[in-house]
């Protein structure tokens, strides 16, 4: 081997070859990809949570009503069911596969995904009531991960569920990402955009696996326990910019109508329905 103008020549480690074995490699790699996956399932993600002295003054001493949805709803809900000492009161999880540690006292609920249908609508409206049930000295928990947009939907009046489910195919066709889609979804629901919160008198706590860049809480799932930033005119410029005139009449009309001002928008920061909220 020459370098410039003088040749060297490589000297094997006193430790060992310059080369490691396929086989190791293997293994290395194996390891690296199961820590990766540790460090995010439920059982961890719970366990920090929980740590946060702040999450943990919050959820002590009171009823906690335990809503958990998402693809990774029946692992959430089998980590924090475990955990001792907590008064829950009640726990759902709506997701896709049921969980093999799901314990009998946790409600499953098998659901949609990428699209919503009947079970996502019936879904959506069950997490409504589980909100309105809370006492003002309890607790709702939402248990968050990805999915969840689809897992649970429940339309704003004036629109069905078909409306919906077009609206979101149509600019999914028309190239629309994540954040104009959950600024539709949560304009056009009676669940996200903190709209669940809302309906809860008690507090709300909503623990969040992320499958979100930039871990924006308000994207994850459409963020049914957050404020939302975006407003009935963010609404209609992604409904015009993806797909525009190819929209139903019913959801262009609720947009048009909220935009106009005839229809509340989504709770935004600082609203006092969304006082109790806390996310992490």
């Amino acid at each position: 081997v020459r370098r410039g103008d003088r040749s060297f020549r490589l000297v094997g480690s006193l430790q060992g070859s310059l080369t490691v074995p396929v086989s190791t490699l293997r293994e290395d790699l194996d390891r690296i990809i199961r820590a990766g996956v540790d460090a995010v399932s439920a059982d961890r993600v719970i366990a920090r949570a929980l740590a946060d002295s702040e999450i943990a003054e919050a959820l002590g001493g009171r009823g906690l009503h335990v809503f958990a949805v998402g693809k990774g709803a029946a692992g959430m809900a089998a980590a924090f069911v475990a955990v001792p000492h907590l008064a829950i009161r009640q726990a759902i999880a709506i997701g896709t596969h049921a969980h093999a540690n799901l314990p009998s006292s946790v409600e499953w609920i098998e659901s949609s995904h990428p699209f919503p249908d009947s079970r996502s609508e019936a879904a959506g409206n069950r997490a409504i009531a589980i909100a309105q049930q809370v006492h003002s000295g309890e607790a709702l928990v939402i248990l968050l991960s990805g999915g969840a947009s689809a897992l649970m939907a429940s339309p704003v009046g004036g629109l069905s569920l078909a409306d919906k489910i077009d609206t979101t195919r149509t600019m999914m066709t028309a190239g629309a990402d994540i954040h104009a889609l959950n600024t539709v979804r949560r304009h056009l629901s009676k669940v996200k955009g903190g709209r669940l919160a809302a309906a809860c008198v008690g507090a709300t706590i909503t623990l969040a696996i992320s499958d979100v860049v930039g871990d924006d809480l308000h994207a994850i799932g459409s963020g049914p326990g957050v404020p939302d930033a975006t407003t009935w005119s963010d609404a209609a410029a992604a409904l015009d910019r993806f797909g525009g005139e190819a929209h139903s009449e019913r959801v262009r009309s609720v947009i048009h109508r909220g935009f106009e001002g005839r229809l509340p928008d989504t709770p935004k920061p600082g609203d006092p329905s969304l006082a109790r909220a806390t996310a992490r």
